[in-house]
């Protein structure tokens, strides 16, 4: 009996200590290259509310892009353990600063809090203001069927 105990002890540990492992370390970003970070920020992004991942998103994208003239890599060495709060505050500066610069790409944002209303503009849905409903998909009716 105790060895069976042992066995469905050893079996719950082996069950549970994955998810519950994952969830503890999910709020830290890990990985030595982009694939791993890649696969982290997708762990990372899947604990956070709408707001916080749209902001989260577009302070990755512009990381990216800024580190993708460095090398291989420089961008997983630069979110490595990091915090998402850590990366959307150094995306952040590295915006303001080339917002104060006068960058030809961000001469048309006033700030980080303007840049990201703009972006969020952009990435709404558009609702046709104004235009007609599209046509139903089907507009001809079978002929020589018996309705119901």
């Amino acid at each position: 009996m105790k060895i069976l105990f042992a066995l469905m002890a050893v079996l719950a540990v082996i069950f549970f200590a994955p998810p519950v492992l994952k969830k503890f370390n999910s709020q830290g970003i890990h990985g030595s290259t982009d694939k791993r970070v890649m696969q982290s920020l997708k762990d990372v992004r899947q604990s956070m509310v709408t707001e916080e991942r749209h902001t989260f998103d577009v302070a990755l994208g512009l990381l990216q892009a800024f580190h993708a003239q460095e090398g291989e890599n420089a961008f997983a060495n630069a979110v490595s353990g990091k915090t998402p709060t850590e990366v959307v505050d150094m995306a952040k500066k590295e915006v303001e600063a080339k917002i104060a610069a006068g960058e030809a790409d961000f001469k048309q944002y006033t700030s980080w809090e303007d840049m990201l209303s703009k972006k969020a503009a952009e990435d709404a849905p558009k609702k046709p203001g104004g235009q007609q409903p599209p046509a139903p998909l089907r507009q001809s009716q079978r002929t020589g069927r018996p309705s119901n």
